[in-house]
């Protein structure tokens, strides 16, 4: 074995662990993404200091219809690694909008998305405040908001 068939093999081995790195990255990424779809659902009736949304529209995000996603106060919605809520929506900004507590009420911030956020089909402008059965468009993705009476 000479020096050029060495260096052959060792060529061999770093690409085949560049490869599984590759497939490592990919896994974590897509099990982020289903995090969303994990989540436990609450009990009816008990505060759970979440905002909950109902998929009505799954756009080309992955989600599916009638998912229920659980939103905590200050998350952020988007396509990139970080948001809270992961959307993989190709309409969808990296950071694309913010759901938060402001007293009693839900509202939602767009972040300076590209195509904009929607509420009942109405563009977010500042703070936007959120009633139950609306409608909250990031991209091709419809969320239905369910707000429930909390039990003390």
């Amino acid at each position: 074995m000479d020096l050029l068939d060495v260096a052959i093999l060792v060529l061999r081995l770093a690409l085949v662990g560049v490869l599984y790195a590759f497939l490592v990255v990919v896994l974590r990424a897509a099990g982020r993404g289903l995090g969303v779809a994990r989540s436990a659902p609450a009990q009816p009736g008990v505060r759970t200091g979440a905002l909950r949304l109902v998929v009505v529209e799954a756009g080309g995000s992955g989600l599916t219809a009638g998912q229920v996603i659980d939103a905590a106060d200050g998350a952020t919605f988007g396509r990139a690694e970080q948001a809270a809520v992961v959307v993989a929506d190709s309409a969808v900004s990296a950071e694309h909008a913010r759901v938060s507590r402001s007293g009693h009420d839900w509202v939602v911030v767009d972040l300076g998305s590209t195509n904009g956020t929607l509420v009942n089909d109405a563009p977010v402008n500042g703070q936007t405040r959120m009633h139950d059965g609306d409608v909250l468009g990031l991209g091709g993705v419809r969320l239905r908001v369910v707000l429930r009476t909390a039990v003390d």
